[in-house]
């Protein structure tokens, strides 16, 4: 059916945020560069110092920034190729590389994950004291008053924007706070007497990274999937509160990332006319985009409403097709 006036009504009823696709990606680019300085700044500092006073857990949490910072350039990359407006050959959109970008930030995860372990074996084998003092204290709580900023500031920015690149990245980050309180812990307990626990902060630090990685290839997994990101049941009270719509069955959703795809049939009065059928189902498809509250790509297939197309599901089966083809061909006496 046609589709224009569905479009303008999703136009003014649930505009993309900052003003359009390319504000949207302007927007999270920004974010990006500004987390990418801030991560480079913080990783430099723990890394570095980390390594002048022998601290395995410092120079840890030193590496997992930086790999915050090497996502943050994976993500620049990837935002501007998911973009991309749709082509022939992506109908849909280039929106699945922000997916596809959030397993290559896992990978970063799982790489720091690699290096801090190899690091704590060493630390074992050795079972070298690393050197803790005031400056120690101080560089940990300057970097973790920036860690709760970037984590909170990209956590709104990826929300506001739905964007899967900036909420994976929020993610990632957001481990730095628990990472860095932990170190800071352990220069307590360094200071107390107890150098092992240097050992047991880094090796804690590994579990922390590796839960991260792990949610953030579940939650992509997920999307790749196609798993249904509305319930069918919250479209369906959108679509019957419509005056007309006599019945809906056969709903599916998906996408994510700034844009849902959803599409069902309605069933309506069957003397209606082609485009009294058609208005009902524009005021569906604004109505569907209004529940949902986010950019919405609403598909409507109408129905007359008889028992045959007022079953819950769709049904078409062979079988089926056959027995109603020959009722119809008996009824016309073909």
């Amino acid at each position: 059916m046609p589709r224009d006036e569905h479009r303008e009504r999703a136009t003014t009823l649930t505009p993309l945020p900052e003003h359009g696709h390319g504000g949207r990606t302007r927007a999270i680019q920004r974010t990006l560069v500004g987390v990418l300085a801030l991560n480079v700044l913080v990783g430099g500092a723990k890394l570095g110092y980390g390594l002048l006073t022998g601290s395995l857990a410092m120079t840890a949490d030193g590496v997992n920034s930086l790999m915050d910072g090497a996502s943050n350039v994976v993500g620049l990359v990837a935002i501007a190729v998911a973009s991309r407006p749709p082509d022939p050959n992506h109908p849909y959109g280039h929106r699945r590389f922000e997916t596809l970008t959030s397993l290559a930030i896992a990978l970063f995860m799982l790489l720091a994950l690699q290096e801090i372990l190899q690091s704590a074996w060493h630390r074992w084998q050795t079972g070298a004291a690393p050197t803790v003092t005031a400056l120690s204290f101080a560089v940990m709580l300057g970097t973790l008053v920036i860690n709760l900023f970037v984590a909170a500031w990209e956590r709104r920015a990826g929300h506001r924007l739905r964007s899967s690149i900036l909420l994976a990245d929020a993610r990632h980050t957001a481990t730095d706070v628990f990472v860095t309180l932990s170190v800071i812990g352990g220069l307590v307990a360094i200071r107390l007497g107890l150098p092992e626990a240097d050992l047991v902060i880094a090796l804690l630090i590994a579990l922390v990274i590796a839960w991260g990685a792990w949610t953030i290839i579940r939650d992509a997994a997920l999307s790749l999937s196609d798993v249904a990101p509305v319930p069918a049941p919250e479209i369906a009270r959108a679509a019957r509160a419509v005056p007309g719509v006599e019945g809906v069955h056969n709903i599916r959703s998906r996408g994510g990332e700034g844009l849902i795809w959803v599409d069902m049939h309605i069933q309506v009065d069957p003397t209606l006319r082609v485009d009294e059928a058609h208005d009902i189902a524009s005021d569906v498809a604004a109505r569907v985009e209004q529940a949902l509250g986010e950019p919405t790509d609403v598909t409507v297939h109408v129905e007359p409403a008889n028992p045959r197309h007022l079953r819950p599901t769709r049904g078409y089966q062979p079988d089926e097709l056959a027995r109603v083809h020959r009722q119809r061909d008996r009824a016309t006496g073909s």
